[in-house]
This record gives structure tokens, C-alpha cells and sequence, in this order.
């Protein structure tokens, strides 16, 4: 019950970034769009935060932002304080495909996954090229109590913030 499932979080990168761009661009904006194939289900989700967040004591709190907007809170502020000083600007899309939150009591007795996936374009900022995209898939899978433990209360935040370090890491920046 107690044992932990796999996290696994593949990476396909289908037009690399340059090496010359790498760690050197100066992140501009982030935009988050839903794909079509998703779109319903994560506007219902959303609304469904919505309802959450006026039953809540902290409405404001960003667990109950729509993913769109939590994304680019997260994804911005991590760029930010890794991209470089460099003239040369970046815009980045994301279009996400998919987003699992997966049952607590399945984690706890079965072990189970959240899932936050989608395609990631970097376009030049003045001249709109396409410098580089991929398609990001996080999973974070967990079991038991530890796994719930793990999990904390803001698994889209988490599921955000292992999307941002990926990305991070796919544009070259180095973290500590």
C-alpha cells in the first residue's frame, strides 16, 4: 500500500532549440491555450474551482486559479528569474492536452497519477519564428499516505512547477 509508483516525464522535443539560443534568450510572455481534444473538460474543471473557491476561506489562493492562468503564473515567474539579460526575446505558447488530478482515495489505497501535458512552442518575439517545440508530459504518480503526503493541496501548482523546470531545463538555463 505503501509502495510508490513510477514518475515518469517524457520529454519530445521536436524542433530543438538552437545551440546558439540556448540559456540566451530573454523570456517576453507566456501564453496558455487549451487544445480542442481538451478544451470542455478543462473549462469545467475551471468552473468547477470556481464554485470551490467562494465555499473557501482563501478564495485568492492560486489552487483555485483556471489552470490556464496558474500555468502562467508559474511558468512565467520560474523563466523569470533564470532567463538571461539578452535583447533577443522569446514568446512561448503552451497548448495543453491533457490535465488528470487523480482520485485521493485511489492514491491512497492503490497508488495513482496526476498527468499535466501539452505542446510547448518558443517563437521569436519581433519576427515570430518558430525556434524550437516540444511536447511536455509531467506525471506524478504516488501511493499510501506518503504518497498522499506528497501530493500536498495544489496538485495542478505542483504539476505546474515540474512543467516550468522541464521546460526550463529544455531552453538550457541552469537551475540550482
Amino acid at each position: 500500500m505503501l509502495a510508490l509508483t513510477a514518475c515518469v516525464n517524457p520529454t519530445n522535443v521536436i524542433k530543438p532549440l538552437a545551440e546558439k539560443d540556448q540559456g540566451a534568450r530573454n523570456i517576453q510572455s507566456v501564453k496558455v491555450t487549451y487544445s480542442d481534444l481538451s478544451n470542455g473538460s478543462l473549462l469545467a474543471a475551471d468552473e468547477q474551482l470556481k464554485i470551490e473557491a467562494k465555499e473557501s476561506e482563501d478564495p485568492e489562493n492560486i489552487q483555485y486559479r483556471p489552470l490556464k492562468e496558474t500555468l502562467e503564473v508559474i511558468v512565467s515567474d520560474y523563466l523569470e528569474k533564470i532567463d538571461s539579460d539578452s535583447t533577443l526575446n522569446t514568446d512561448i505558447e503552451i497548448e495543453i492536452d491533457n490535465l488528470k488530478l487523480a482520485n485521493a482515495a485511489v492514491v491512497f489505497f492503490l497508488g495513482d497519477a496526476d498527468q499535466l501535458a501539452g505542446t510547448v512552442r518558443v517563437y521569436d518575439a519581433e519576427t515570430r519564428e518558430l525556434l524550437s517545440e516540444m511536447y511536455i508530459d509531467v506525471v506524478d504518480g504516488n501511493g499510501g499516505l506518503i504518497g498522499l503526503a506528497m501530493r500536498g493541496t495544489n496538485p495542478r501548482g505542483n504539476l505546474s512547477s515540474k512543467f516550468a523546470a522541464i521546460l526550463g531545463k529544455e531552453l538550457g538555463y541552469e537551475t540550482n
